[in-house]
């Protein structure tokens, strides 16, 4: 069994791997392999295929697995976290307060005074900071709602989400109102979801979150594994708990902080992923988490494709795909949980 589990994380790999080269020749410009490899030899020859794939095609496609794989891997973090099939970033508030921040960031630089607009942080890090920041305090107000006697109730959790989606939306709201006509179009396309901004710079910025995400995921797999039977035996079992609990929040909140910064709000993925890596290879986290984050950029990689081919040459937003695909296996997986849960 665990030699087929192996196995299948290669192939899955190895498919990743096939895909990410297959992807860069979708989209409204359509490339094949011969025209993608006489543009790297002879660029100067082929300048518009050139230009096309290190400008837009291989920034773009490397931004969906890296944010693919983050979101695949907090999906399953979050579901350990809250012990809960229906606990994802999207559901329970943790993107509604990223895209709070983002929103405070976009929106409300035109209510400060002139004099004070340097404070709108002018550099790149700036956007990013600003998601991680309505993330945080969103999961933290969340599992602090949810929590009772150190015990977590799941429908308070939900409920919590429902709430904070609700205030979070009436903030966003409310900057929208008070925002220019520009600053309202930029935003209300943003919070469709699109990786149509992706450049190498947001790439290098999401890479080391991205690779320390795996790191601490990978390495905290057995204690991941020992909180599904529950935080007293894991406490037991010598797992320091409160800190694995606080160091789940910090990376879930700064990889969706930032995922949503850059290409906005992307629902079902993190709900999605995990379910269909369980079935294919169960609970373990220590194949569990791999496969997540594989078929994390793979969702992401033709999800986007499919934005982009569908309605060539314009393109769908990316969020309305996801949902589109995501919103049916949730309402399946409502319905197979009606009367059990997984956990």
């Amino acid at each position: 069994m665990e030699k087929y589990k192996r196995w299948l994380i290669i192939l899955f790999l190895i498919f990743l791997v096939i895909s990410l080269f297959y992807n860069t020749s979708l989209g409204a410009f359509h490339l094949n392999f011969e025209q993608i490899k006489n543009a790297f030899l002879n660029p100067k020859i082929h300048e518009i295929a050139y230009r096309v794939l290190t400008a837009i095609r291989i920034p773009r496609v490397i931004l969906s697995a890296l944010v693919g794989i983050g979101f695949g891997i907090c999906g399953a973090l979050m579901q350990s976290l809250f012990k809960n099939p229906l606990a994802d970033p999207s559901l329970i508030g943790i993107s509604a307060g990223a895209s709070a921040g983002v929103a405070i960031f976009m929106l409300g630089s035109n209510l400060l005074p002139h004099s004070y607009k340097f404070l709108s942080f002018l550099s790149i890090f700036s956007l990013p900071f600003s998601a991680f920041l309505g993330a945080v305090l969103s999961i933290l107000l969340i599992y602090r709602l949810s929590c009772f006697n150190s015990k977590l109730d799941v429908s308070t959790m939900l409920l919590a989400g429902i709430a904070i989606n609700s205030l979070l939306g009436a903030l966003v709201g409310l900057f929208a109102y008070l925002s220019t006509d520009e600053q309202l179009k930029s935003f209300t396309f943003w919070t469709m979801g699109s990786l149509a901004n992706a450049n190498n710079t947001n790439n290098l910025i999401l890479l080391p979150i991205i690779l320390a995400l795996l790191f601490f995921s990978f390495k905290k797999s057995h204690e991941l594994n020992l909180m599904l039977l529950g935080e007293d035996e894991a406490k037991n079992t010598g797992v320091d708990t409160k800190k694995l609990k606080k160091y789940i929040i910090i990376f879930v909140s700064l990889t969706i902080g930032v995922s949503v910064a850059f290409c906005g709000i992307i629902a079902f993925v993190g709900l999605v992923v995990p379910h269909i890596a369980r079935m294919l290879i169960g609970a373990n986290h220590k194949y569990l988490l791999p496969l997540c984050a594989i078929l994390g950029a793979l969702v992401m990689l033709y999800s986007d494709s499919l934005a982009r081919i569908v309605i060539n040459p314009a393109e769908l937003p990316l969020g309305i795909v996801t949902a589109i695909l995501g919103a049916p296996f949730f309402f399946w997986l409502l319905l197979k949980n009606k009367k059990e849960a997984l956990f």
